[in-house]
């Protein structure tokens, strides 16, 4: 009792402190979904700058054109997506997420089909937080996951040398 607490009284206070940062935790989780919608409606804006972007099919390879920026832009905000999913118990957007940010990552020439399967992840997204899909979303879930993924593995090839039907998540 060097500093004036009991071990009884150090628990307490370190209960009431763990029990503050769960409300904090669950309070962020309930504004979960408008953040991640907003932030779908913002693809989904950067997705139809990319479809009305002009393509210039004489455009050196490597070089920045207005479509690559839109989906670079898009990118930044699907990471994102990936990366709060499973911390307010949506593992299901984290997946798609990763998939679509898989996709949109790289430097690269984006075609119309590119666009579609861009189109797809963010309609999925969609589903899941007007179905309030907590989880990986089961059966129904993993088969959606495991479709888009498939279809990326088609664009950009495997993860890490894994084979298309088994993309890591």
């Amino acid at each position: 009792m060097r500093d004036g607490m009991t071990d009884h009284s150090k628990e307490s206070d370190m209960a009431r402190r763990l029990a503050r940062a769960e409300a904090a935790v669950a309070d962020l989780a309930k504004s979960y979904i408008s953040w991640a919608t907003a932030d779908v409606d913002k693809c989904a804006e950067f997705l139809a700058a990319a479809r009305s972007a002009l393509v210039d099919p004489a455009r050196p390879a490597g070089a920045v054109d207005d479509r690559m920026i839109a989906v670079q832009a898009l990118y930044a905000i699907a990471h994102n997506i990936k990366g709060q999913g499973s911390s307010f118990g949506f593992q299901l957007m984290t997946r798609l997420g990763d998939s679509l940010s898989r996709l949109t990552r790289s430097r690269r020439s984006f075609s119309d089909a590119d666009l579609n399967l861009v189109a797809a992840h963010l309609d999925a997204m969609r589903l899941v937080l007007t179905q309030e899909i907590r989880g990986d979303g089961g059966a129904l879930g993993d088969k959606l996951a495991r479709r888009l993924e498939s279809l990326v593995s088609e664009v950009i090839g495997p993860v890490d040398g894994a084979a298309p039907d088994d993309v890591t998540r």
